[in-house]
């Protein structure tokens, strides 16, 4: 998938940046790590395949998405491995 976005920074400097992710994951906290870097986003958004998904800047505040992304996903595959329970 192919992240673009484009940040501000303290001197109102605008840049554009592309850069190619294997996960959602990395992709959401690469654009974290920029914010927390005192970068201000503008704009961003994932390619993937023949979709394109703009992303809400506001909420990159530094926090980390993976840990959060990896529980959710934990706690799919434990209910996916549990066995239905009909009444």
């Amino acid at each position: 998938m192919l992240l673009l976005f484009t940040t501000q920074d303290q001197n109102a400097s605008q840049r554009n940046f592309s850069w190619w992710f294997a996960t959602i994951e990395t992709a959401l906290d690469a654009l974290s790590s920029v914010a927390s870097r005192g970068n201000q986003l503008i704009k961003a958004e994932i390619i993937d395949e023949d979709h394109r998904i703009s992303l809400p800047v506001d909420a990159f505040d530094g926090s980390f998405f993976s840990p959060v992304i990896n529980e959710l996903e934990s706690e799919w595959q434990f209910l996916l491995s549990e066995p239905v329970r009909r009444q």
